[in-house]
């Protein structure tokens, strides 16, 4: 038996007397409440009659309302129906409309409007006239009105809408859907004001009798005053308003039954005060005892209360005499080990829960508890339980002093640490393994203090490709103070080792480190062949475009021959002009010096042809600068005029006159727009010749500027192959221009694609970034 139980007994032995002594005060106590419980009674039962025949009486009362106002609405909505009927036959005109709904609102003041909208929501007619008074009523487009709307027009027949707030006011619309066959041309709307519903709708024996809400699903007031306090009392009554439904209820309470709610108040105010004052004098006698038997039942529920906490205990307690005799476990002791209380109380050493082979042990760790050898951190032990299992357990100790300060043994806690073993050596081994993974990684790892600089951790493939000194401190890859991240980002940037001159790419994050400190993850992964490649594969384009250029040059080289005839030609006829003037005995100055001015504009138009010829072929470093799109189409169709002509196409440009500033290569965009007029002319080899158009239109789009070339060919074959290198629909072409091409722009940041036209051909558009701010080449490949 534990020491609660027999304590328990004692003090039940001891409230004897006590009990035995109480029986007058417990009749005096008994005849009080009976006075009282009859009084209650009376009051009660004349209560409860009153409430019944009110609740009787508001029943009936409320459904009449209910019926009267369910009566209004329905004949309102008979009307409506009407209205809408005439309205889909065309029988009715806009003033015949608005005649009758005046009609049927003077009839019903609590009507705010009524109105005929089209299939919309355009307010086609009514009352009163929208236009004037544009804020009296609730917007069409009021969330709650289109839904109302639509469900009228889909399911065919009149639907309420939810409650509508609007100007400090509540009303509910009701949509009445018209059709003429089964096409839906329309709705007839009737908007009611709950307060004017409220105070049209109830005559004056109601409101004499009870005091009237309309409530809404939560409670909150509707009507009369949307703020004023929710009706409480002992009777209080509530009916559906439907229709309009959506929840609204008819709240009402008597009035009469609250001024009897104070009567009744008083009567049992003065009953409770005669009660208390025989119940004080009762008391003063009866203090005593009251107070000699609270103490004890005090003492009860202490007992009680931790008797129940060691059962609750999950951790096993146990107690032990100075000899070293169990003489208490708790119930989580004894489902520890299997064996019940009655088997191990009075148990001397060795126990039966200690295992065979740690009988040493679990002795010594005994007998150092009886010497008072009691430390901090407890034993760790392993115990058995009855059928065989072992566990591991931790074991603390304290000194069993008695209320009068007498040593009379030890209590130990247990705690079973098996699974926590388990999992710190399963930490161990994960981590043993992280570690593993770690130096087996080809890309450097290493952990630095977030405020320090100082190196926490690095893996073996960091030591060996960065060497640093012996007692290291405070160093970094990239300086702490510039890479202040949000947690959860991560910081990726290409860095050069100057030591090894080898280019990395530097991952970086912030996490929480083994003992709770922010800490810089780094991960280091060589990419100098990465960026080698990319320099040699960047080489190439430039070598591959410059070809393509050339190319182009060489296929247009007889165009161009023609071109520079031209202006060669009048330079030559204009000056044998000018030698015959001059011949003459009185030359004509003023003709001479037009001739003159003829010959000069003629060179500088031959001098440009072949400058823009030279800036098109001519391999050089690429640039970034502002360009003007007129700019960047003005030299690739001065090249392609001739070869339009030749092949009797037209060359339209249809661009806006203010477009916003590109900012790139201006050489590389020309080679782009070049190339794609290119491709559209020689796509239209067989197509009529009043077809063979190509059009050049610009639009800007956000950020964007996209620019659209259009052909009038044979349109795209195969447009999944289109920018393949080496995929050409030519005999004689290499397969590169449009590659090419896509590589350019991608390069600017933008995008290149094509599509179909619909008047026949082949749209290609590209879309380049706006300039914004001066950027290196560098920044934007």
């Amino acid at each position: 038996m534990s020491f609660s139980a027999t304590l328990t007994g004692r003090n039940r032995s001891r409230l004897g007397p006590y009990l035995r002594g109480r029986w007058p005060w417990t009749f005096a106590y008994g005849m009080l409440a009976l006075v009282a419980l009859a009084l209650a009674l009376y009051l009660w039962n004349d209560w409860h009659k009153e409430v019944r025949q009110q609740e009787a009486t508001m029943a009936q009362d409320l459904l009449w309302q209910e019926q009267e106002v369910r009566l209004r609405l329905q004949t309102n909505q008979n009307v409506l129906e009407n209205l809408a009927y005439a309205l889909a036959a065309g029988a009715i005109t806009t003033n015949d409309f608005r005649v009758r709904a005046e009609g049927l609102m003077r009839g019903n003041p609590e009507i705010l409007a009524i109105e005929w909208v089209d299939t919309n929501g355009v307010r086609q007619s009514g009352l009163p006239i929208y236009s004037s008074r544009p804020n009296s009523l609730p917007a069409l487009e009021n969330a709650l009105v289109i839904e109302m709307l639509e469900g009228a027009a889909t399911l065919g027949y009149p639907v309420y809408s939810n409650v509508l707030h609007h100007d400090e006011s509540t009303s509910v619309m009701q949509a009445v859907p018209f059709f003429h066959g089964t096409v839906h041309k329309g709705s007839v709307l009737i908007t009611y004001q709950l307060s004017g519903l409220l105070q049209q709708r109830v005559p004056w024996w109601m409101v004499q009798r009870y005091d009237l809400q309309l409530v809404d699903v939560q409670g909150r007031v509707l009507a009369p005053l949307r703020n004023m306090p929710l009706l409480q009392g002992a009777v209080v009554k509530e009916v559906s308003f439907d229709p309009p439904g959506q929840g609204l209820r008819l709240r009402a309470v008597a009035v009469q039954q609250r001024h009897g709610a104070w009567v009744r108040l008083g009567v049992w105010v003065l009953v409770l005060s005669f009660l208390l004052l025989v119940g004080w004098a009762l008391h003063l006698m009866h203090q005593r005892l009251l107070e000699r038997q609270r103490a004890e039942r005090q003492l009860s529920d202490e007992i009680l209360f931790r008797a129940a906490m060691e059962n609750s205990l999950v951790t096993g307690l146990r107690a032990m005499d100075r000899d070293g005799r169990l003489m208490y476990v708790n119930p989580a002791f004894c489902d520890m080990v299997g064996w019940s209380a009655a088997e191990l109380i009075g148990h001397l050493p060795p126990m039966p829960f200690w295992p065979p082979e740690e009988l040493a042990s679990c002795a010594a760790a005994y007998q150092a508890i009886l010497q008072g050898d009691c430390p901090v951190n407890g034993f760790e032990l392993r115990f058995m339980r009855r059928n065989g299992e072992r566990f591991d357990v931790r074991l603390y100790s304290s000194q069993l002093i008695d209320s009068r300060g007498e040593h009379r043994g030890w209590m130990a806690s247990l705690y079973d640490i098996t699974e926590l073993r388990r999992e710190r050596e399963a930490l161990a081994a994960s981590r043993q393994q992280m570690l593993t993974v770690l130096d087996g990684l080809m890309a450097a790892v290493s952990v630095w203090d977030m405020h320090t600089g100082e190196l926490r951790y690095r893996n073996g493939h960091h030591a060996s490709t960065f060497q640093l000194p012996e007692g290291v401190g405070p160093v970094c890859l990239l300086p702490l103070q510039q890479d202040r991240l949000l947690p959860g980002e991560t910081l990726v940037v290409d860095c050069l080792d100057a030591v090894t001159q080898r280019w990395y790419q530097l991952q970086r994050r912030s996490i929480q480190w083994v003992d709770g400190r922010q800490v810089w993850l780094d991960i280091a992964t060589d990419i100098t062949a990465q960026r080698q490649a990319a320099e040699a594969e960047r080489t190439r384009d430039e070598k591959l475009q410059h070809t393509a250029r050339l190319v182009n040059m060489g296929e247009l080289a007889s165009s161009l021959s023609h071109e520079l005839n031209q202006p060669l030609a009048a330079i030559s006829s204009y000056s044998a002009a000018c030698e015959t003037l001059l011949e003459l005995p009185n030359p004509n100055l003023p003709k001479i010096r037009n001739t003159l001015t003829k010959i000069g504009e003629q060179a500088r138009r031959a001098g440009k042809i072949i400058r823009g010829i030279r800036e098109f072929v001519l391999k050089r470093t690429p640039t970034n600068e502002p360009c003007q799109l007129s700019e960047l189409l003005e030299m690739p169709l001065q090249l392609l005029e001739p070869v339009a002509r030749r092949q009797k196409a037209r060359l339209q440009v249809d661009i806006p006159a203010r477009l916003p500033v590109l900012s790139g290569d201006r050489v590389m965009l020309e080679q782009v727009v070049f190339n794609l007029i290119k491709n559209g002319l020689e796509a239209m080899a067989e197509t009529p010749v009043a077809d063979r158009s190509i059009t050049i239109r610009a639009e800007r789009d956000e950020g964007y500027l996209i620019v659209r070339i259009a052909d009038r060919g044979s349109g795209i074959a195969q447009p999944e192959q289109l920018f393949q290198p080496f995929f050409s629909t030519k005999t004689d072409g290499m397969g590169m221009g449009l590659n090419i091409c896509r590589s350019v722009i991608e390069q600017h940041r933008g995008h290149l694609w094509a599509e179909a036209n619909p008047l026949g051909g082949t749209v290609f558009a590209f879309r380049l970034p706006v300039a914004q701010r001066n950027l290196t080449f560098e920044e934007t490949s």
